[in-house]
């Protein structure tokens, strides 16, 4: 790994510490019942706050590196009032400890993923042997740093905006490149592992907090980001059953370890954490998990206020935060909505009264939608069509077994254990308190709060039983499998921590030997069997460690023949094109693919707009005939040889900038390309068979 880079990563890490510091002494106040805890979501509030400042201010201005400043300015003034209206009673060595723990949990899981991310650090499509969207997702960060205003520019629908599709997640990740100045191709690797640490980091926060143990914390960050589900079983049973030896099944890379288990429902999506952040898709669901954390803390802090409504800033920045999942990923807003309602309402509730849970409820939810209407009122979802009702197709019980098979264990045996110990005339016993303020409370009271982990996780498991978005792009049985994905993936990390603080019980609870033993070693075996996923999927999707490592995720342009002479395009355009440039750039390559793969690479790469690139998923964002007519011109364009017609075609699009690279000759009549050598364009790069022509008044 270059110098450079690593100097990448120190500037990085330390840009999210000097943000956390600035956020912590409003984190500390919102998030009181956690203590020194608190800080494990500093960062995560830092981001959502910054975000949401520069969001707003750029409405007033335009989206810029003065207009970070004045949100970080904004941002210090807030600390400065909360830690002055607020007094802290924690001491310079209790907040000297908390960093200190706080840095070890998030560095230790940040510098793991960001190894793995060193050894696969490629953004790229399927002629380099990459799955995923990851064009997709730089084409989205770039376009949003070159955006002066929001919605931000459509990287791939020139002179249109990305308004049907939420880009929150890009925008986040965009604001701490203009803060650290590091390329986007290389920021994008330490965005992946910085989301992951950030999830671990709050995972651990919460867990720890309900169980009054760290221990807890640690258990929680295994079982919701450094475990698989129990599919990873069928590609080891298709490899033994081939005759391979269970050794050499275990030792060999195999990407069938790495795949298989992200599918064990039958059209559907079964991603869970460590899947998300080793395959490295830099999507909008991968970026809300350490979001949802921050809401689920302050859903945790509400349960254990006594009086909540008491403490104002919670009250301010729970709707701030749960708002913050519409633009960020709309689909997680619906459990957390309903989360906070059954908080709010239920019996525990009833000392404010029912006509006060309800003008709450009703008013944080108000909020929340209002805090974004600037977003609201310009987005246009096409995608979605409607709801329709599950008519067949369901998930079959086995699927639900190889995604949470091990939590399920846990959660049946924590109901066994209280079926027991009603049976035994034990169960009205207290059991010591798992919430501050609560010690000693009735088993029914102080475990409220993880029941409720539990119902939530398990209705986000049945919503798409009986429901799904239905998009008028896809079969039904592929819109219903786009909501498992979605909702499975909440699912997972609620009943990652449930599942967390019921094994802490157990462990504490279970006294008969007998039933020890049983316990013990069936999650033993179940967990080792979860934990075998991390190991085989590593190894088989890094290529056992064997590349050179590096973060740049567009570097193999540098060595690949195919790629000859792009990655200094690249870099030409980034620096000589600032203004808002169209550029024209193959539609498709030669074998006829136009999503997943290289078309759109340059404007992905860059920012810039281009005509059309990956027109499926523009017309599923869209729903707009022009996708193919656009389509059409470009290859048009590239291979019709009169230089007027092509011309005409250039100025309906604005075009100001033809790319013609290797996919280009490739893909493209060698005679058409010839009318760009004419006085109407202008060559301002040629390198290694790459030239770029400037369109000329003709």
């Amino acid at each position: 790994m270059a110098f450079t880079e690593l100097t990448a990563v120190f500037v990085w890490w330390l840009s999210l510490f000097l943000l956390g510091m600035l956020a912590y002494p409003i984190t500390k106040k919102v998030l009181r019942n956690f203590g020194n805890l608190s800080y494990l979501f500093s960062k995560i509030f830092a981001l959502l706050l910054l975000t949401y400042l520069t969001w707003i201010l750029s409405h007033l201005f335009s989206y810029s590196t003065a207009t970070i400043v004045l949100a970080l300015a904004i941002m210090l003034f807030c600390s400065i009032l909360a830690h002055q209206k607020f007094k802290s009673r924690q001491t310079f060595s209790e907040f000297k400890r908390s960093v200190v723990e706080g840095e070890l949990i998030f560095v230790s899981i940040f510098a793991f993923f960001l190894l793995i991310r060193a050894f696969r650090p490629e953004i790229g499509g399927l002629d380099i042997g990459m799955v995923g969207e990851k064009w997709m997702d730089l084409a989205f960060l770039n376009a949003v740093g070159r955006s002066d205003w929001f919605p931000p520019i459509d990287p791939w629908f020139s002179s249109r905006v990305i308004d049907c599709y939420y880009y929150f997640s890009y925008l986040v990740t965009s604001i701490m490149i203009k803060i650290t100045s590091i390329r986007a191709s290389i920021a994008y690797n330490l965005a992946v592992a910085t989301y992951a640490a950030l999830l671990g980091s709050a995972v651990f926060g919460i867990a720890a907090n309900l169980c009054r143990k760290k221990t807890g914390g640690l258990i929680a960050v295994i079982f919701v980001l450094f475990i698989g589900n129990l599919g990873v079983l069928a590609p080891l049973w298709m490899e033994t059953s081939r005759g391979v030896s269970i050794f050499h099944a275990l030792t060999t890379p195999n990407v069938s370890y790495f795949w298989i288990p992200s599918r064990v429902v039958p059209d559907g999506i079964t991603e869970f954490p460590f899947f998300t952040f080793i395959l490295g898709d830099l999507h909008p669901h991968l970026v809300a998990m350490p979001f949802q954390m921050l809401v689920l803390a302050l859903l945790l802090e509400m349960y254990t206020e006594k009086k909540f409504i008491e403490n104002k800033l919670m009250l301010v920045f729970l709707p701030l935060s749960l708002g913050f999942l519409i633009p960020l990923n709309s689909w997680d807003y619906i459990i957390y909505a309903m989360f906070m309602l059954g908080i709010i309402l239920i019996p525990l509730r009833r000392e404010i009264g029912i006509r006060k849970s309800l003008i709450y409820s009703c008013t944080l939810i108000l909020s929340s939608l209002v805090l974004y209407l600037p977003f609201f009122l310009k987005f246009h979802p096409a995608a979605i069509e409607g709801i329709e009702l599950v008519t067949g197709g369901r998930t079959p019980i086995y699927s639900l077994v190889a995604m949470f098979g091990f939590f399920f264990f846990l959660l049946f045996s924590w109901l066994l254990f209280l079926i027991f110990k009603a049976l035994t005339g034990l169960a009205g016993k207290p059991l010591p308190g798992f919430l501050g303020g609560r010690g000693g409370a009735p088993h029914k009271e102080c475990f409220c709060f993880v029941y409720l982990l539990i119902f939530f996780g398990v209705a986000a498991i049945l919503i798409p039983e009986l429901v799904f978005f239905k998009s008028g792009f896809y079969s039904s049985a592929i819109d219903r499998g786009n909501m498992i994905f979605k909702f499975y993936l909440q699912a997972w990390l609620l009943l990652g921590i449930a599942s967390a603080v019921i094994a802490c019980r157990l462990k504490e609870k279970i006294e008969k030997k007998s039933l020890k033993t049983i316990f013990w070693g069936m999650f033993a075996v179940l967990l080792i069997i979860s934990a075998l996923y991390p190991a085989l999927a590593v190894n088989s999707w890094t290529g056992g460690f064997g590349s050179e490592p590096t973060l740049d995720g567009i570097g193999y342009m540098k060595e690949r023949d195919d790629y000859k002479g792009e990655y200094q395009a690249i870099e030409w355009l980034n620096e000589n094109v600032v203004e808002d440039a169209i550029i024209l750039e193959a539609v498709e390559d030669e074998e006829h693919r136009t999503d997943y793969c290289r078309p759109g690479r340059i404007s992905a790469s860059t920012g810039l707009q281009t005509v059309i690139g990956w027109p499926w998923h523009e017309f599923l964002w869209r729903r707009d005939e022009e996708v193919w007519r656009r389509a059409d011109d470009v290859k048009e364009i590239y291979t019709i040889d009169n230089v007027s017609l092509a011309l005409s075609l250039l100025n309906k699009y604005n075009v100001s900038y033809v790319y013609v690279g290797r996919l280009e000759r490739d893909t493209y009549e060698g005679a058409g390309l010839v009318k760009f050598e004419s006085n109407c364009f202008e060559k301002v790069f040629s390198k290694e068979g790459v030239e770029i022509y400037k369109v000329k008044p003709c």
